[in-house]
């Protein structure tokens, strides 16, 4: 669903794969039409698990958002501990103090409202993680029309509504 008007969401993912030792993660953040304002890709050195990795995609995503000075968004993950740590349901595991403490500060800092979502409607932050494999840095997008080919099928998808089954 496309956040209110006047509102943008940020959807992000992450990944992690234990016996290959990669993780990765991505983010897009879109206006009320669904129009991507940006999006980003990465891949990760030093991550742990998959909490670590979504961790760091949610991160990113909001530091981006901080760096261009956008306000009040709608954050959208589909990790569930993830959202419940950062939102204080649960307790953090000491590992994941300080980036989960960075990430907390700078919610709040953005008014971020930070929700749980089923992979169904996180397809293009979970496609654009998959590409974070791809890649040897950051990527950076402003806009739908350039995003890699693998996440325009998911985007164009998301952005007229069309729901996504799980396979």
């Amino acid at each position: 669903m496309h956040p209110p008007t006047g509102r943008l969401k940020l959807n992000v993912d992450g990944a992690f794969r234990f016996a290959a030792g990669e993780a990765r993660g991505g983010g897009i953040l879109r206006d009320h039409h669904g129009r991507c304002v940006f999006a980003f890709s990465t891949k990760y050195q030093g991550v742990f698990s998959a909490l670590d990795a979504e961790t760091h995609a949610l991160r990113d995503g909001l530091v981006i958002c901080s760096n261009h000075e956008i306000l009040d968004i709608l954050v959208e993950t589909d990790s569930l501990n993830l959202m419940q740590i950062v939102t204080g349901q649960v307790s953090r595991p000491w590992e994941l103090t300080c980036i989960i403490q960075d990430v907390a500060v700078t919610a709040q800092k953005l008014k971020a409202q930070i929700k749980y979502v089923p992979r169904e409607a996180n397809q293009v932050a979970h496609h654009l993680a998959g590409y974070g494999c791809s890649t040897r840095n950051f990527s950076f997008w402003e806009s739908g029309a350039v995003l890699p080919h693998v996440v325009k099928g998911p985007y164009r998808l998301d952005k007229v509504g069309c729901p996504t089954l799980r396979p």
